[in-house]
């Protein structure tokens, strides 16, 4: 039937029963992405951003170090055998790293806290303060944890009940952090002597930080 006799223009055929402009087809160029045809991703984080851990934050480590090893202490016993068929090797590179990882946070949370240009400089005694007796109840913790399982790490009367060692590892920490040890008590091995190292460090990171505070408050 010939269509243009009703007065409807023939369709082409190339095109179907549907009448589609050429141009339109010739123009169109599909949004294919690049690299294999896979979408291009959007970056999780905004360009310029970067994830700052809060003073909170970086204290965690050495609130669980405390807890833990509390805990630890509470079920300490020289004959465990766990400890007995490694030696107790893995259980003191335990103690020692996880003292200085803890540490490592509590100098950084310092340094974010000196370094923030908001804050005023009074404002750093309590941040500071704060990170400092986390570190001395960690070291103190750590020292009993130490002791209760290996007795022959330190040598000195330290009591025989839990809280008696508690308090006297704690004058221990004290002491130790002001490098003012009296000698009453006395490490006996590699483990001990390395968390005294480690604190010790700590004190004078603490130090020169507040040197470098005093420093900037007079210019």
């Amino acid at each position: 039937m010939d269509q243009s006799k009703n007065g409807f223009t023939p369709y082409p055929t190339d095109y179907g029963p549907y009448s589609i402009n050429p141009n339109l087809i010739r123009r169109y160029q599909p949004l294919i992405p690049k690299s294999h045809g896979v979408a291009p991703r959007s970056p999780i984080l905004p360009s310029g951003t970067t994830l700052t851990p809060s003073y909170w934050e970086l204290l965690y480590p050495t609130f669980f170090g405390i807890a833990g090893s509390l805990f630890l202490s509470l079920f300490s016993s020289e004959e465990n055998d766990l400890i007995k068929h490694f030696g107790g090797t893995l259980f003191k590179l335990a103690i020692v790293g996880y003292s200085i990882g803890a540490t490592v946070a509590v100098s950084f949370c310092i340094s974010h806290v000196v370094t923030d240009p908001k804050a005023h400089v009074r404002s750093f005694v309590y941040p500071i303060g704060g990170a400092l007796v986390s570190v001395i109840l960690l070291f103190t913790t750590e020292y009993l944890l130490l002791y209760r399982f290996f007795p022959s790490s330190f040598k000195g009367n330290v009591g025989d009940d839990l809280i008696t060692q508690f308090l006297s590892f704690l004058y221990f920490s004290i002491t130790t952090m002001a490098t003012a040890n009296l000698g009453d008590i006395l490490p006996e091995n590699l483990t001990a002597r390395a968390l005294i190292a480690t604190e010790i460090a700590f004190n004078l990171f603490t130090l020169a930080t507040g040197i470098q505070l005093l420093l900037a408050q007079k210019r």
